[in-house]
């Protein structure tokens, strides 16, 4: 019987010691979830920041309208990405994108070919590709 009192007291011991890790493990995991909330705030007014100081007003503006839209948030990031890329590379040094810009980087992203329109007296509009 003195066996059948140690194993229970050892069983009690071990899921005792199981309880309390799989406690420790549950707060890390909360305290992992806290700082991986803070940092995506900071991360965003960085981005902002950072488009702002290297967009032009009127191009800030256009980026930023495509970031607020639902469908057009992947372009917005993927635009971010590019002009961080040129920044790294050196290319944005001392230089400003202008909203003819973004929509360029925007037509790229997308897969929207180059158009031209021509208009005369007299004649239909036409578009060359």
């Amino acid at each position: 019987m003195t066996t059948d009192n140690e194993l229970d007291k050892i069983r009690k011991k071990k899921a005792q010691e199981l309880l309390e890790i799989a406690n420790l493990r549950k707060q890390r995991m909360e305290e992992l979830k806290k700082s991986e909330q803070a940092p995506a705030s900071v991360e965003e007014k960085d981005k902002l920041a950072l488009m702002k100081f290297f967009l032009v007003p009127e191009a800030y503006n256009y980026w930023f309208s495509l970031y607020e839209k639902h469908n057009k948030k992947m372009t917005a990031e993927t635009i971010f990405k590019n002009l961080l890329y040129m920044v790294k590379i050196g290319y944005m040094e001392g230089k400003q994108i202008t909203r003819l810009g973004i929509k360029k980087l925007e037509r790229e992203i997308e897969g929207i070919p180059p158009s031209i329109t021509i208009k005369r007296k007299g004649e239909k509009e036409r578009t060359v590709d």
